[in-house]
């Protein structure tokens, strides 16, 4: 049976690596040898007719951008994904399944696209499908290969579940690490809000939400981040749009900084806009957008906290760290802090010993780094 062959093992292998680096290439390429076709494929296709994302091997750039031209999303207008949307998930088809020799002859598609394209033929299989996307497997063979066989058609349909587990779980592991990201801000006690490129807040950590509940300038409505004045709220979206293109655009610039004022007595808040690292399937998931705030509010907190993760200090000796990165000695220090200046000896000569360092001058120069 194709199940026990070492060759289908590997396959299966290739695809579970591309869930775990992100790089589904090789392993479609592998699929395409293994059923003797041109080139493997990864699609996902948008409810309004949209190619959100098309992976495809061993064929010319230009050829990805004529499906688009062509309007190759749209089951109107393609008898493949009109096929893709009807089938059961995971069911292989070819052509032999969804259209007609007279039907294949007379439509547009076919003739004007993917005959002169040299992929008249295809075994494809939807992998997932909901009212807002399918996600499709696909092998497209040339004209001197033809029709693709029933021992070829077989190895596509046995490796389609496998693909579909790959796909989720490179998807959710992508998702997983938006939490972790704003797990780490939190404990830097970083304001930081993870966005889609709408504006709608997909994580925030606690320091976030004490910036949306307070006088900051911002807000959240109807889960998106907005600006209490309209202006601002206007540089925040065009940011946020802007940085969301550089995931896609090379050219354009990959992060932005946004200046949102509050109320009137209040200082403005500087906000750094940035696109987060993409994942290899980043168009199914959207492209994610780290909004992080600085200054002037919660610097103290933030440095505090910073100093605590690094090092392992206790808050009390953070904040005598903090006193004397700006310059306080023991003396001045424990009158700040209401405590006896013994008090305070003992917690410098247990931030040298944590920091690893001996002498005063040598602790205040690498905090300071921070």
């Amino acid at each position: 049976m194709i199940r026990d062959d070492d060759r289908f093992l590997a396959l299966i292998d290739s695809f579970q690596r591309a869930a775990l680096d992100g790089n589904w290439y090789p392993a479609l390429e592998a699929l395409a040898r293994a059923t003797g076709s041109r080139s493997g494929q990864l699609i996902a296709l948008g409810a309004d007719a949209t190619v959100p994302l098309n992976l495809l091997t061993d064929v010319p750039e230009e050829m990805v951008r004529q499906f688009v031209e062509c309007n190759g999303g749209d089951p109107a207008v393609n008898p493949r994904v009109r096929a893709g949307m009807d089938a059961p998930v995971l069911r292989a088809l070819a052509e032999e399944d969804f259209i007609t020799r007279d039907e294949y002859d007379r439509n547009p598609h076919y003739q004007e696209f993917a005959v002169p394209a040299d992929v008249p033929y295809i075994c494809l299989a939807t992998l997932d499908r909901t009212a807002d996307l399918l996600v499709g497997l696909a092998v497209l063979r040339s004209k001197e290969q033809g029709h693709i066989t029933r021992e070829q058609r077989d190895l596509f349909q046995a490796l389609a579940p496998h693909v579909r587990s790959a796909v989720r779980l490179h998807m959710q592991m992508a998702g997983n690490g938006e939490a972790v990201l704003a797990d780490a801000m939190d404990a830097l006690a970083i304001p930081a809000f993870v966005c889609d490129s709408a504006g709608v807040v997909k994580k925030l950590t606690a320091a976030a939400e004490k910036l949306v509940d307070g006088e900051s300038g911002l807000e959240l409505r109807q889960g998106r981040l907005t600006a209490k004045v309209s202006e601002d709220t206007q540089a925040l979206e065009s940011a946020i749009r802007a940085v969301s293109h550089s995931a896609l655009d090379i050219r354009t610039p990959a992060t932005r900084t946004v200046v949102v004022r509050g109320a009137a007595d209040d200082p403005a808040l500087v906000l750094d806009v940035a696109a987060l690292p993409s994942s290899g399937l980043h168009p199914l998931l959207g492209t994610r957008v780290l909004v992080a705030a600085r200054g002037p509010r919660g610097e103290g907190e933030q440095k505090s906290a910073l100093l605590q993760n690094v090092y392992g200090l206790t808050a009390a000796e953070a904040d005598v760290a903090s006193y004397l990165i700006a310059g306080r000695n023991a003396a001045a220090i424990a009158a700040a802090r209401g405590v006896a200046v013994g008090t305070v000896r003992l917690q410098i000569k247990a931030l040298l010993s944590k920091v690893g360092v001996n002498r005063q001058a040598e602790l205040v120069a690498k905090l300071g780094q921070l």
